[in-house]
């Protein structure tokens, strides 16, 4: 029993997970976003309030799934930490052997793989560099004491689980996906002459607010928070909301840099919208896949007429000689 307290004090952050599942997601999921579901059902058009809802929810169902897996934290430092430390090769191959063979040979299991590594800043590092919560939104693995004895080996259950988790993340990162890239299809047919990296601005300004610059991320989460609503107040909510908040925001960057946290956002928002609307764009261009210049060449006179080849000289000089 001394032992539990023990464990309690040191893992606060933990402990508001579980407060969250125990006594906040209800009202997170149905509560504080009613009417606000409600409205956007009558217009069905997505807005930047559906995109927070999404953001806010996705976490939560994230914490929710966190909270399943930890008894077997201490299972699984055992199991991946070699020389008293954990690294990305033994991670990813730990997340890899939760699935069978024939789940790892299906067409976008790599891509999903690329999706975790996403989530817990992890595709930066090399195979043998150190996982901690340096690099990492949240560790889902607890440092036994010294003096512990863990059973060895991860099954049945348990692996059950902690599969379950990465699978959490996964639906997630694509339900991201699925409201930023319609989100950025809205904000397009507002501004048709807008490209590609001009959307990912605006959506940075709704998401942030009109002061970007100044603290991007700061500003994202007071939104988050004013947008979660005033419904149910009370010291342990907030505590709650705060801790959920602060994981997205983790989520899209670990830095403390303004310049690299206004970066880091519009990274985030290529992951989740891809790169595929940049290439939509030019594929929908006036001129197709033509280069601008061939296509002056191809028409150019010269000596007065057109040819079938085309000019080879430059446009200025042709039929000026």
């Amino acid at each position: 029993m001394k032992d539990l307290k023990n464990n309690i004090q040191k893992n606060n952050m933990k402990i508001l997970a579980i407060s969250a599942v125990l006594g906040m997601f209800c009202y997170c999921t149905n509560n504080a976003m009613e009417e606000e579901e409600e409205e956007e059902e009558e217009e069905e058009i997505i807005n930047i309030g559906k995109v927070k809802n999404v953001i806010i929810n996705s976490q939560i169902d994230i914490c929710r799934a966190k909270v399943e897996i930890l008894p077997y934290e201490k299972k699984i430092y055992s199991t991946i930490a070699e020389g008293g430390k954990v690294i990305k090769k033994k991670v990813l191959e730990f997340i890899t052997n939760l699935y069978t063979t024939d789940e790892q040979n299906q067409e976008g299991f790599k891509d999903n793989i690329n999706k975790i590594e996403q989530y817990f800043h992890l595709e930066e590092l090399e195979p043998t560099d150190e996982c901690n919560k340096e690099n990492l939104t949240e560790t889902f693995w607890t440092v036994p004491e010294a003096e512990e004895e863990i059973e060895e080996g991860i099954e049945g259950d348990e692996k059950n689980k902690i599969k379950e988790y990465f699978m959490m993340i996964i639906q997630v990162e694509n339900n991201l996906s699925t409201v930023f890239k319609s989100y950025y299809d809205t904000i397009k047919t507002k501004h048709e002459d807008t490209e590609y990296e001009g959307i990912l601005k605006i959506i940075m300004k709704d998401c942030c607010g009109e002061e970007t610059e100044s603290n991007p991320v700061t500003n994202l989460m007071v939104n988050l928070y004013n947008w979660w609503g005033e419904k149910n107040k009370g010291e342990k909510n907030e505590k709650v909301k705060k801790y959920i908040i602060i994981i997205i925001s983790r989520r899209i960057t670990l830095s403390n840099n303004i310049e690299k946290q206004a970066k880091d956002f519009i990274s985030f928002l290529r992951q989740k919208i891809g790169e595929d609307k940049k290439e939509e764009e030019k594929k929908d261009s006036p001129k197709g896949d033509q280069p601008a210049k061939e296509k002056e060449k191809k028409d150019s006179p010269k000596d007065g007429k057109p040819t079938e080849e085309g000019c080879p000289c430059c446009n200025d000089c042709c039929g000026n000689e």
